[in-house]
């Protein structure tokens, strides 16, 4: 059996939902692994494999004005680099060396990347980033400065995988043999619900500002309820119930949903997906890859999208709801299955004693 080091990104919680459906298939499949991680992500998998998930330093984004911002975001980072930077060098010598992994599983987490290609330790790439490098997309002419920002970040992060194995949610011509393109994947407890349509529009403010300007948009649709995450505060108000930060509670409030406005993270969608939930994608500022998202929901009719909330960006989703949901041959639903048959294929090329439970 393998050792594997499986790292992944502390910001997000879809690549710590990945990892944990992708990790636990490795362990059944009797292969010893770490988890190597940070921030949110640190918490949730230690949840589950207690002391087998190592701290890693990892980059934050700064959301503090309701946006990615640049340059809050490099001072975040850097106030932080040498205490951060001392750690993963212990990290490495006291953990890496020692455990001597086969192969390295990197959901987005760089500094794991560059010390397996530094060592020559053989890696294979897991997320829904490189679709921007490793994937040949519409990209409008007017996108073109933040479209280079995000793919300057993305080619930054690592280089030298075996291969790139990217999440989406639609098809996509690739770019390089290196590549290959796998279906979202969806954590179990969401796999395990029964949608249905109890008339609330479900919503989750991802950055937790600008409350008024929600109370005053969604206040002019008295007849639609509206249920509210991400300010974490139990409060009616007209058509809206504010609620607070509950994972089970949301999942459920999501599968009972007559729609869901939200962000444009892959996560959600593919939740959305699963459920066949219509949404109306709000996609960060500073975030091009969510941009990305928002506007391929809109083109394969999944939803509607709007740079912000506004009573006519509500106005025309609510008017789309009632439409069906469509079957175009571009969809590539959410599939626990098949995206393990995927990386499966793609671990047995790889010559190097890992398998992985289907």
């Amino acid at each position: 059996m393998a050792k594997i080091i499986y790292a992944v990104a502390g910001e997000g919680f879809g690549h710590a939902s990945r990892a944990h459906l992708v990790g636990q298939r490795f362990l059944d499949a009797g292969h010893e692994v770490l988890f190597v991680t940070s921030h949110r992500a640190l918490l949730y998998l230690r949840q589950y494999y207690g002391e087998r998930v190592k701290e890693i330093f990892g980059l934050l984004f700064d959301y503090s004005k309701g946006y990615v911002d640049p340059l809050a975001t490099v001072w975040k980072n850097l106030s932080q680099a040498r205490a951060g930077l001392s750690l993963n060098r212990r990290l490495f010598d006291e953990v890496y060396r020692p455990f001597q992994p086969d192969l390295v599983v990197t959901d987005f987490e760089p500094f794991s990347a560059w010390w397996a290609w530094r060592n020559r330790v053989p890696f294979i790439s897991i997320d829904n980033e490189h679709l921007l490098i490793k994937c040949k997309l519409d990209h409008r002419l007017r996108d073109v400065f933040h479209r280079l920002t995000a793919t300057l970040v993305v080619r930054g992060h690592y280089i030298g995988a075996r291969a790139y194995v990217v999440t989406n949610f639609f098809e996509a011509p690739l770019r390089d043999k290196a590549t290959v393109l796998a279906p979202p994947i969806v954590r179990p407890a969401i796999a395990a619900l029964e949608p249905s349509d109890a008339g609330q529009i479900v919503i989750y403010a991802t950055s937790g500002t600008h409350e008024q300007q929600w109370r005053d948009v969604l206040g002019r649709f008295p007849d639609q309820r509206f249920h509210i995450y991400g300010f974490n505060k139990h409060v009616e108000w007209k058509n809206c119930v504010f609620k607070e930060t509950s994972t089970e509670g949301f999942a459920l409030d999501l599968a009972a949903a007559r729609g869901v406005i939200a962000s444009a993270g892959l996560s959600l969608i593919s939740e959305c997906l699963y459920l066949r939930k219509k949404m109306l994608l709000l996609p960060l500022p500073g975030q091009y890859e969510q941009l990305i998202n928002a506007r391929y929901v809109e083109k394969l009719g999944l939803g509607t999208w709007s740079k912000q909330v506004s009573e006519p960006a509500v106005a025309r989703f609510l008017g789309k709801l009632d439409e069906p949901i469509p079957r175009n041959d571009r969809i590539l639903w959410p599939d626990n299955t098949g995206f393990l048959e995927t990386l499966r294929t793609v671990l047995s090329r790889l010559d190097l004693p890992v398998s992985i439970t289907i």
